[in-house]
């Protein structure tokens, strides 16, 4: 019975859509979904590069855009936006065949000063973390200048929280804001990359006044938004990282986390299997998770031991 529980478990995890906004576009398909609480001034689509995981060193991308509004941004896939405005269920054989050639959705969305001002939301699937913005990065302006999608850019450089980036800014755009989390220059962050070369960011294009909307969902069927409320379920930035290297290390014990759902002792991955008694059994993936914000004192290996098939 666990064996069916497991594959229930996996699909939801799978399918439950994102919680950050959707596109104006969209919102007319889409009725059980709030009005925008802003609308895009300035969008700035990136190609978004990352290094997955430790053991595989490919390189995989996603087409990502920043909408920023009068007082509010956000920082979404454009694969999950088309998804999302085609009536499609994210996650479901359907939806992957996108016509973005190449690209691969990446579930982290970030939402700045919305619902509250002065804050930021990260958000994958349900987890998702709460910054404050103000002071967030400490930005060490360098020499250097080149053109970034037409837009003269300066160099800057910071540490956070375990990486060391390297920012182009367009300060004729006076927006102090970029991809993922990163703000707090005097414009807008048009190409980014960090020091181990795992993660970048590249400027593809630059629109203005596309009028995209900017939404935080309140209601949700995920557990991580409260009914009737503005405000979020939010994890520890270090809690949220355990979780998503979990979700990468181990996904049967990731859902039994999740969800509280009962597996039996056995951990393991969907794609993974062993045979023993004549029975297959799932065994864990046991991928080191990169992302963007490193903690080493999270240890998978320690907290979540490799299973062992004798």
């Amino acid at each position: 019975m666990h064996k069916l529980q497991t594959m229930l478990i996996l699909a939801l995890l799978t399918v439950l859509p994102p919680v950050a906004g959707i596109s104006c576009s969209s919102q007319a398909q889409r009725k059980s979904q709030q009005k925008a609480s802003d609308h895009a001034v300035l969008s700035v689509t990136y190609e978004v590069i990352r290094q997955m995981t430790e053991e595989d060193t490919r390189k995989t991308k996603d087409l990502m855009r920043l909408d920023i509004g009068k007082h509010a941004s956000q920082f979404r896939s454009v694969i999950i936006e088309w998804v999302q405005d085609n009536g499609l269920v994210y996650g479901s054989p359907t939806s992957l065949n996108h016509p973005f050639t190449g690209y691969k959705w990446q579930h982290e969305q970030v939402v700045k000063n919305l619902p509250k001002p002065g804050y930021l939301y990260f958000t994958h699937g349900r987890i998702s973390t709460r910054d404050k913005i103000e002071g967030l990065f400490n930005w060490k302006f360098s020499e250097g200048e080149k053109m970034v999608c037409g837009y003269p850019c300066k160099k800057a450089m910071t540490t956070f929280r375990g990486r060391t980036w390297t920012a182009w800014y367009a300060s004729s755009l006076p927006y102090s804001d970029g991809p993922w989390k990163l703000c707090g220059l005097p414009g807008v962050v048009l190409e980014a990359s960090e020091a181990e070369g795992k993660i970048a960011f590249r400027c593809k294009k630059v629109e203005k006044n596309t009028g995209y909307g900017i939404v935080l969902v309140k209601q949700n069927n995920t557990p991580m938004l409260r009914l009737q409320s503005d405000m979020l379920d939010v994890y520890t930035p270090e809690r949220a990282a355990e979780l998503l290297m979990l979700e990468q290390w181990d996904q049967i014990a990731f859902s039994d986390v999740m969800l509280n759902a009962s597996t039996n002792g056995i951990k393991g991955s969907k794609t993974e299997y062993v045979v023993k008694d004549g029975k297959k059994i799932s065994i864990p993936s046991n991928q080191t998770a990169i992302l963007y914000e490193v903690y080493p004192n999270i240890d998978m290996k320690e907290k979540y031991p490799p299973a062992i098939i004798k």
